[in-house]
């Protein structure tokens, strides 16, 4: 995205610079290096789209590793309420336990899984906002250049 900013102070500059005609509006420009920056602005978007990726990729990496877990959590409930299983008492209570540790996992998951895809979806609203800005300056200074 620095990249992507610095080609656009690369335009406004060139823009600042521009020579104006004796007459007539506008400014003449060098187009080679408004064409240059448009063509480097074009190749840094596809960056910002891997960067997204990227991201997302993590984000499922730890969706899944949370998940992991909380399998883990309740396997070692069923474990333990199957060594608990000697007498009625003691049976009852380690299905209560057992089942409230389930639930618990089952909210760690939930939590966990809206905490990752609200976070992947603020990096996405993020990174469109950037491409929409960008977007929105290279056609401004293509129609100030027509």
């Amino acid at each position: 995205m620095d990249e992507i900013e610095e080609l656009l102070q690369q335009i406004e500059r060139e823009l600042a610079n521009g020579k104006r005609p004796i007459f007539g509006g506008g400014v003449t420009v060098d187009d080679e290096a408004i064409y240059a920056a448009i063509d480097g602005i074009r190749a840094a978007v596809p960056g910002a789209v891997r960067e997204a990726k990227i991201i997302l990729r993590d984000s499922e990496k730890r969706m899944e590793a949370e998940s992991n877990r909380a399998r883990d959590i309740i396997q070692k409930a069923e474990q333990r309420a199957e060594e608990i299983l000697n007498e009625h008492v003691i049976v009852q209570k380690a299905r209560e336990e057992a089942e409230m540790i389930r639930r618990q996992a089952d909210a760690y998951v939930a939590k966990s899984r809206m905490d990752a895809r609200n976070e992947l979806v603020n990096l996405l609203e993020t990174t469109d906002d950037a491409l929409a800005k960008s977007l929105k300056l290279v056609r401004q200074t293509l129609n100030s250049l027509k």
